[in-house]
């Protein structure tokens, strides 16, 4: 007859501590991933994830792990730099709409693994390929992810903020102070021509500083 604590066993693994270690701190933040949430999510025993995860740090590290392992990067060997930056930031940009709070842990927890490196080393080749080298390279790939990051969170906040707008019209007497707000209408949502806008003067800005040294 198999145990309960085999069967506890049987079912626990790193990957699955860690994807509920995910879902939580999109739901509640980085605090709600604590063991003994964890344990109480997955019906098991807080002492049983540590023979899967040795501690709290290496469980975010882990978050950070496999939320840069969601970065699908372009493996076509042809494109051109300015076709590997606007696939990387969009890849990027996926991965920020899907767990932006994971996105922010990971940014501020150095890579762990490997699979932490290979989205640096890929942006880095990018800005190599783009002119840059060494310090400056580092500097064109964190302007890019910024954008990316910047980007859509601004999207998010703006999108959220249009659904509480009221459904009475503005008073006209306090657009007309603000005119060119008022030809705008209140519809002030991000849209993907809104991204791709952004990338092009980051890119046109890219390319400008590379042909100025």
């Amino acid at each position: 007859m198999t145990s309960a604590a085999e069967n506890e066993r049987g079912r626990l693994s790193r990957d699955v501590i860690v994807a509920t270690a995910v879902r939580l701190i999109e739901s509640d933040g980085e605090a709600a991933a604590s063991m003994r949430r964890i344990s109480a999510e997955l019906g098991v025993a807080a002492m049983s994830l540590y023979n899967h995860v040795p501690n709290k740090a290496a469980l975010l590290d882990a978050v950070g792990e496999f939320v840069r392992g969601q970065i699908v990067l372009p493996t076509d060997p042809g494109l051109d730099w300015e076709a590997r930056a606007r696939e990387m930031v969009r890849a990027f940009r996926d991965v920020v709409e899907r767990y932006p709070r994971c996105v922010e842990l990971m940014m501020a927890r150095a890579p762990s693994s490997l699979v932490g490196l290979e989205p640096l080393e890929y942006a880095l080749e990018m800005a190599e390929q783009a002119g840059f080298t060494g310090r400056d390279a580092l500097r064109v790939v964190r302007a890019f992810v910024a954008y990316a990051i910047g980007a859509t969170t601004t999207a998010a906040h703006r999108a959220r903020a249009v659904e509480s707008l009221p459904a009475t019209a503005p008073d006209p007497a306090v657009l007309a102070r603000y005119p060119r707000i008022a030809a705008l209408g209140v519809d002030v949502t991000v849209d993907e021509t809104d991204f791709d806008f952004g990338l092009d003067l980051l890119i046109d800005a890219v390319t400008h500083l590379r042909g100025s040294r």
